[in-house]
């Protein structure tokens, strides 16, 4: 205050204790904040650069969540994956137990691929019919000489010659004669021309033209002829192994015969066939090779229980599987429904990775649904093929996963050191001393009390002036 005069002494004193407030003031901060630089006022490049790094220390711990988030993203996703791989091994075990199950297929083994005749019968005689037990002779018209054999079951085959029969009802006669008296029932209808022929013994029976000369299927028509069965004759080119063999069989027609590595699988769509031998030792050697037989095939009303059982069970996982790649998503992202994610590493953007989604349904994999209830082997192989082939898939993609999500958690480590390396670099040049701040405060504190004292002095010499009153 102007009005108020003050000693030298005393203004000096007065001064160096305001002095020591201040600093005790600005100690006092430190001391309670921890920093020495606590604005732009106090040191202005430091201030603004502590600023800075701690701004993008600020930023790259926002980044840090979501790379905590994206990891697990990848994690579900890898979850799923393992889980797809489970089911889609279990489904493999499905279908080979389901391979492990006979065929209604005819099916059988040659043994070897350069299988050479006799060991594959020199005759083979493939009859396929709707109704093996019974035979439908068709003579109406027929005049010509005919000869024919009828085979029933494994029996040896009767011969019936008709030759020289003026007429269609005396052929249709003698053949009922020969046949009755060889132990099969014959029943003509009221023209007496067409005659339905069955065992006595309830066996299968065939008809089949072995003969030169002998009747056709022109001249003996059962449902157009079908009633005939084909006789297929192996030679060391035909029979060669099992493609060769598969070819004369589909030649004759009939049946469709397919060669599959050292098997051939023959099927009859609808209606029963069997396989069997011209002659006792054809019948030996077919016996042999496990070609002979009867088997009712490719039938829709009469599947293989146990592998069409087995296929509902290897459908249900696929629908598992598609399930779980939609079940594998995390906040909204599904890398396994071909979401892609991407990842931001730095604070500008700059740097970043694209996490590529996959389509890890059924469909994606490349597994189909169990073709025809599995009945052929061939549909079974087929499953286990794309099975393999989609496991295989499986692994490259966890992979892929895993190769990001090594990347992503490497760059979360080096993030989260950027940012302490951030931290302790604005702190140092923000940050008090607080061990020197204590001991500013303590020599503040003894200049504080040396200059109230002498203040003190000082004011006791101006009131000296008081001893003359």
């Amino acid at each position: 205050m102007a009005d108020i005069s003050l000693t030298a002494s005393m203004r000096s004193n007065l001064l160096s204790l305001q002095n020591t407030q201040s600093l005790m003031d600005m100690t006092q901060e430190r001391l309670s904040t921890g920093k020495k630089v606590n604005s732009a006022i106090d040191n202005p490049s430091s201030y603004y650069t502590s600023q800075s790094l701690t701004n993008r220390a600020n930023d790259l711990s926002a980044l840090l969540d979501s790379m905590g988030q994206g990891i697990q993203t990848i994690q579900a996703a890898n979850e799923g994956i393992e889980a797809i791989t489970a089911f889609a091994q279990q489904a493999k075990a499905i279908a080979n137990s389901a391979r492990d199950v006979a065929s209604t297929y005819d099916q059988f083994a040659i043994g070897s691929n350069e299988i050479t005749s006799p060991v594959i019968a020199e005759k083979v005689i493939v009859d396929s019919r709707e109704d093996m037990g019974t035979i439908v002779l068709d003579l109406t018209g027929n005049a010509a000489a005919a000869k024919f054999d009828i085979y029933a079951g494994d029996d040896a085959p009767v011969t019936i010659d008709v030759s020289g029969q003026a007429s269609a009802k005396a052929v249709a006669t003698e053949v009922t004669t020969q046949l009755q008296k060889a132990g099969f029932d014959v029943q003509a209808d009221a023209a007496g021309t067409t005659l339905t022929i069955k065992a006595l013994n309830g066996s299968d029976i065939s008809w089949v033209n072995t003969e030169t000369g002998g009747a056709t299927a022109g001249q003996i028509m059962g449902a157009g002829g079908s009633n005939a069965a084909a006789v297929v004759e192996l030679d060391t080119d035909t029979g060669k192994n099992s493609a060769s063999i598969a070819d004369a069989l589909n030649d004759q027609g009939g049946v469709t015969a397919v060669a599959d590595g050292m098997t051939v699988e023959i099927t009859a769509p609808d209606k029963e066939f069997r396989v069997f031998g011209g002659d006792e030792a054809s019948q030996k050697a077919l016996d042999a090779a496990g070609l002979s037989g009867k088997r009712k095939v490719g039938d829709p009303n009469l599947p293989n229980e146990d592998r069409a059982d087995y296929a509902k069970q290897f459908n249900e996982i696929l629908a598992q599987i598609d399930s779980l790649a939609k079940d594998s998503g995390y906040k909204g992202i599904n890398l396994l429904q071909e979401n892609n994610l991407t990842v931001i590493f730095n604070e500008d953007r700059s740097s970043n990775l694209e996490v590529k989604g996959v389509d890890a349904s059924s469909e994606g994999l490349g597994l189909k649904s169990a073709g025809n209830d599995w009945l052929r082997n061939a549909d079974i192989d087929a499953s286990i093929t794309q099975v393999e082939d989609a496991i295989s898939r499986l692994r490259t993609m966890a992979s892929e996963f895993g190769n990001n999500y090594s990347i992503i958690q490497n760059r979360e480590d080096f993030t989260e050191n950027l940012i302490n390396v951030l931290e302790e670099g604005s702190d140092k040049l923000v940050l008090a001393d607080m061990n020197e701040e204590s001991a500013n405060m303590l020599a503040l504190q003894t200049r504080q009390q040396l200059a109230i004292n002498s203040l003190s002095l000082a004011s006791q010499a101006a009131q000296s002036v008081l001893q003359l009153f």
